[in-house]
């Protein structure tokens, strides 16, 4: 049977990135004269992965060409290559059979009229929130710039927050707008938008136009998770940062929800994450690792294994079945998320431990567990230790991005294609201790 070969998504991406590399490269993209491979590369890298980390301002190093560029690297590579692809073929031409079949499994449909269908309401789906976040925040952005600045910044925001790209006009994040919550709820909302993904968007869409009584487990699951969390951290981010008394300006608690929205997925922040204690950076780096769901533009382990693992954890205490939601989960499935857990916590040690001989005698181990995690999970926070990275530092924050957008996607994409294989030997069972 055919297989279907992730180097189309790992060469989709690699071409985005040497693409956006070339373009910011131009003089015509730069306002500055100096020229920087390295952070044209970064920036290209950052964009792609919808990551939004970067060594410098963007906003102010790159012209509007430039800044244009990188909203189109961030658009393409935050709906993803199976997203394209498709959308690409409705348009210009045929798809292969073998990549018809892993697509329909991957999407869960019968049926390639089906996948076209699911397509293009996703499509819809896409370019509609974020017109509508681009207009909203156009009205908002009136209060305070001139209309041209207004539009551009509308759609600039709105791009990068339902990407959940963390790249800000301003080299204060949202800062300056900590006490506008018309500002911090468009942009929550367009986040926790972008992190419910297509499968979820599409599926509520279609339960309510053809009034079916019960949504997708998967659905249900995302949404489930998705409030859940969000709820649990914005409890943490107010007890440890309001009453503790660390910081005044989260007595105001549209803050502590933004940050509780954002730092799960996106690199927004309207409070500098440098002025957070111990314990609310560590509260970052488990929501960071958990990311959002599956199909959406963000990065993370993904909240639909952490609930995988979180039943099977229940179901090995109770001597149960693993169950979600009244309903049987198979074994593959918890073999899949048992397996991305591993590759992807095995993947940040391994990091961790290399940029802390490299960079370990400048920088503080605990900051760069943090970067480290933030690449991976392609958030794009910062405790602002990447501009004084070295060269190979940089070079490895870049690696890290890369893997956390292509190599963790390319597993799922493997892990999730049908398998056709003949298993003709049979190895005795042996049981071993454990624990």
């Amino acid at each position: 049977m055919m297989k279907y070969s992730p180097i189309k998504t790992v060469l989709f991406f690699l071409g985005l990135i040497v693409l956006g590399t070339i373009f910011l490269s131009l003089p015509v993209a730069r306002n500055h004269k100096e020229f920087s491979f390295v952070t044209n590369l970064f920036t290209s890298v950052s964009a792609v992965c919808v990551t939004g980390c970067s060594i410098v301002n963007v906003c102010e190093y790159y012209s509007l060409f430039g800044q244009t560029i990188i909203l189109f690297l961030v658009q393409l590579g935050g709906v993803g290559y199976m997203f394209v692809s498709i959308v690409a073929t409705l348009l210009f031409g045929k798809i292969a059979l073998k990549d018809r079949y892993i697509m329909q499994d991957l999407f869960d449909v019968s049926s390639f009229n089906k996948l076209k269908r699911f397509i293009l309401k996703a499509s819809l789906f896409v370019l509609g929130i974020e017109f509508v976040g681009s207009v909203v925040l156009t009205f908002i952005f009136l209060m305070d710039f001139p209309l041209l600045k207004s539009i551009y910044l509308g759609i600039f925001y709105s791009v990068m927050a339902f990407c959940n790209a963390g790249f800000s006009f301003f080299d204060d994040s949202l800062v300056r707008f900590a006490n506008s919550p018309l500002v911090l709820y468009t942009m929550a909302i367009l986040i926790f938008s972008g992190g419910l993904g297509f499968f979820v968007m599409v599926d509520i869409y279609d339960t309510y136009k053809e009034r079916r009584l019960h949504l997708s487990t998967n659905t249900k699951v995302v949404l489930f998770m998705s409030v859940i969390i969000t709820f649990f951290a914005f409890l943490l981010f107010w007890f440890s940062e309001v009453l503790l008394g660390t910081h005044e300006i989260f007595y105001s608690i549209n803050n502590a929800f933004f940050q509780a929205v954002s730092t799960r997925t996106s690199g927004f922040y309207s409070v500098p994450i440098n002025l957070f204690d111990g314990f609310t950076k560590l509260l970052i780096i488990l929501l960071m690792l958990i990311g959002a769901a599956p199909g959406s533009t963000t990065g993370g382990i993904k909240i639909t294994t952490v609930a995988l693992i979180f039943a099977f954890l229940r179901s090995v205490l109770k001597g149960d079945d693993v169950i979600l939601f009244q309903k049987q989960i198979p074994e593959d499935l918890i073999k899949k998320s048992l397996a991305i857990f591993v590759i992807f916590l095995s993947l940040i040690v391994v990091f961790s431990a290399i940029f802390i001989f490299i960079d370990g005698d400048c920088l503080n181990p605990f900051d760069i567990v943090f970067d480290v995690v933030s690449a991976f999970a392609t958030v794009g926070l910062s405790l602002n230790i990447v501009a004084n990275l070295s060269i190979l530092g940089k070079i490895l924050i870049i690696l890290a991005m890369m893997l956390g957008r292509i190599g963790i996607l390319t597993v799922l994409i493997v892990m999730l294609a049908p398998v056709y294989k003949k298993r003709n030997i049979k190895h005795p069972e042996a049981r071993i201790l454990v624990g």
